[in-house]
């Protein structure tokens, strides 16, 4: 399993921590923390390279994000446009409500596949 904090240390806020494991139906990227302004970047590299380490299907696992701004739904875009380019599928999984309804607002329900499976939200902060 490879692992990653990303954001600014010292920094506002709660930092990003990706973790990644294989399957035998591919490889799931698991997010906990904030997905925004000071994580963005490091978490594009990070799935990027998964993307293009183990291809086929990556799923972002995002039911303990606490947190994601229009930095980080836009780096979910960035990165869903990248799997394509690269033949590869990229799907959401567990995403918090208000994400959902970031997404819907957006229409970006209509570009991110969420995955069909078990809500897995842990207690705490509400914030998408």
């Amino acid at each position: 399993m490879d692992r990653c904090v990303c954001g600014a240390p010292g920094g506002q806020g709660e930092l990003l921590t990706l973790s990644s494991g294989r399957t035998p139906a591919g490889t799931v990227v698991t997010f906990a923390g904030e997905l925004d302004l000071a994580s963005a970047e490091q978490a594009f590299g990070y799935v990027r390279d998964v993307i293009d380490r183990h291809g086929t299907l990556v799923v972002l696992d995002l039911a303990s994000l606490s947190f994601c701004d229009a930095r980080g739904l836009g780096t979910l875009v960035r990165l869903n446009s990248y799997a394509g380019q690269a033949g590869c599928a990229l799907r959401l999984m567990s995403p918090r409500p208000r994400l959902l309804e970031m997404m819907r607002l957006t229409n970006l329900d209509r570009e991110l596949i969420v995955q069909p499976g078990e809500a897995r939200h842990p207690p705490g902060r509400l914030a998408c």
